[in-house]
């Protein structure tokens, strides 16, 4: 699958992202996913809210096993922890995530989200049930 196909059929499945959330590089154990914080909502202070950041690390991990798995494959975020590091500086915040582990029906992803600065803003670890 290209990153353009990667992205339609993100984009496809969760309009509300396209063409803000765009993946910027695939593999099968890592991809990159890129957004400008202009697009994600503000909490108080002016940071990207938490909320926010969770949905970006879920829409890596989600992307990088529809990479993986193929565009037909069932998956669905079980659980996750996100830690806030401190607020990303504004501009262009980048979700990395690497497959930990993939068994049989579950996988584990990590995802780093660095801001514009490439300093580590959050950190999240996301188990997927794939099918």
């Amino acid at each position: 699958m290209t990153l353009d196909e990667l992205n339609a059929l993100i984009w496809g499945e969760f309009p509300e992202h396209a063409p803000h959330h765009r993946v910027t590089a695939a593999a099968p154990d890592a991809l990159s996913l890129a957004v400008d914080s202009a697009d994600l909502r503000r909490g108080p202070g002016g940071s990207v809210s938490g909320p926010d950041q969770l949905q970006l690390a879920d829409l890596a991990g989600y992307a990088l096993l529809k990479y993986r798995a193929g565009p037909h494959s069932s998956i669905r975020l079980r659980s996750a922890h996100l830690s806030c590091l401190y607020a990303p500086a504004p501009g262009v915040l980048t979700a990395r995530a690497a497959l930990l582990k993939h068994a049989k029906r579950n996988a584990e992803v990590r995802v780093d989200l660095l801001d514009q600065e490439a300093r580590l803003a959050a950190s999240a670890s996301l188990l997927f049930s794939v099918r």
